[in-house]
């Protein structure tokens, strides 16, 4: 059960809008928080602080005096999780966020550290200032190798390098999306990447969840789709449990939602990769509920206000979640077949964050997606069958150079 009030939801980004959906259905209002009045979730939202996520004083203050505030959620980003840490402190709500798990979330290397503490499957890596001794020690670490900001979320500033001499040039490219200024290069781990999406009540993995996750080509490392049944052996699912108990044991993290990243290795080992304890983005909520049938926004909802979440599990069944994404930079000049795709029967969803007109960036983070699409099949043949369908009859035209936009995209 859920405490009826104002949710306020720190962000206002794509990968939060089904938050924003599902509080409304459960009798709840919401209030962006974000810096951008044009952030999609605004448009879905009962109320909008324009206010930075990273200034949780200035939220509080601007909210001084209201009772109707049940609980604070950060969905899709770590950006805000500090923020959100700070206000369901101030305000004496459920669950505060742990100080570890907090800069576990934001602060790639400490989570290593934690994996590192629990002796868990690992990997080399070395982090610091993006400078020629940061690359020397990565230039000893086995090829190819991730660079990625330490703290950034959103597969932004990564970079897959197969050579060392393309370090400095990945440094100054990576560096531009930390607001720490440190970065850290990872050795990459070969074999099957993978989301995670989990629950934590009470100090136990209460349910969790993994899809099968496609990425693009280097030197990109983004999200291109999630799919169900992920196959996971059952001891190496097993594992993936223990190992989610064990760091959320060291963070002291005992209830709210979690979102992990992890590689499954040619031996069937699951190694993770990062995690935040917040829900995942890329319309992974959505696909939990359809495939699982667990409703995880409802109940990072439940636990966010103070009640139990509800969690009754099935065998996953098979689900997609697609990014819609453009190759090349400019401006949206027409959207053809999108209530024909929407009327398939395999479409469960379908969200699009562009109209005519709009200014649009060659997909490099997952904050540049046009939208994303849910597919439902009773196989994994149906679902490539939809997704071919998909591709024929939608057609997201892009057209004009980028550069003459720069200043129409800087204002969202």
């Amino acid at each position: 059960m859920t405490r009826a009030g104002t949710l306020v939801v720190l962000g206002g980004a794509d990968g939060s809008v089904s938050t924003y959906l599902r509080a409304r259905q459960l009798g709840h209002r919401t209030l962006c928080v974000d810096y951008r009045d044009t952030a999609p979730a605004v448009a879905v939202a009962d109320e909008f602080l324009r206010v930075s996520v990273r200034e949780p004083e200035r939220i509080a203050a601007a909210l001084h005096g209201r009772d109707d505030v049940v609980g604070v959620l950060c969905p899709a980003s770590d950006v805000g999780l500090a923020a959100q840490a700070w206000l369901t402190r101030h305000w004496g709500l459920p669950h505060p966020l742990p100080a570890a798990a907090l800069a576990a979330s934001v602060d790639k290397p400490a989570f290593r550290r934690v994996l590192d503490a629990l002796d868990l499957p690992r990997y080399g890596s070395v982090e610091g200032r993006p400078d020629a001794g940061l690359a020397a020690r990565a230039a000893r670490l086995s090829l190819p190798v991730l660079v990625k900001p330490v703290d950034a979320s959103g597969s932004r500033g990564i970079e897959l390098l197969d050579d060392v001499e393309g370090l400095p040039a990945a440094f100054a490219r990576a560096v531009a999306h930390s607001p720490s200024g440190r970065l850290i290069v990872e050795e990459f781990v070969p074999g099957v990447p993978l989301s995670v999406e989990a629950l934590v009540v009470a100090g136990a993995i209460a349910f969790h969840a993994v899809t099968r996750r496609t990425v693009t080509p280097p030197p990109q490392w983004v999200t291109t789709s999630h799919r169900t049944p992920a196959g996971l052996p059952p001891a190496a699912d097993a594992a993936l449990a223990r190992q989610l108990h064990a760091v959320c044991a060291a963070l002291d993290y005992r209830n709210g939602p979690l979102t992990a990243d992890a590689v499954l290795t040619a031996d069937g080992q699951v190694r993770l990769i990062e995690l935040a304890a917040r829900p995942g983005g890329n319309g992974l909520a959505e696909l939990v509920e359809s495939a699982y049938g667990v409703d995880l926004v409802g109940a990072t909802l439940a636990l966010a206000t103070g009640g139990t979440p509800a969690l009754e599990a099935q065998a996953p069944r098979h689900r997609a979640a697609l990014m819609l994404t453009a190759a090349d930079a400019g401006r949206v000049l027409g959207l053809r077949g999108v209530e024909q795709v929407r009327a398939l029967p395999a479409v469960e969803r379908l969200h699009l964050f562009v109209a005519e007109g709009s200014p649009v960036r060659r997909y490099e983070q997952a904050g540049d997606k046009l939208g994303y699409l849910l597919l439902r099949g009773d196989s994994a043949a149906d679902l490539r069958r939809a997704e071919r369908l998909v591709e024929d009859l939608l057609d997201l035209r892009i057209g004009a150079p980028y550069d003459a936009l720069l200043d129409d995209a800087a204002v969202g």
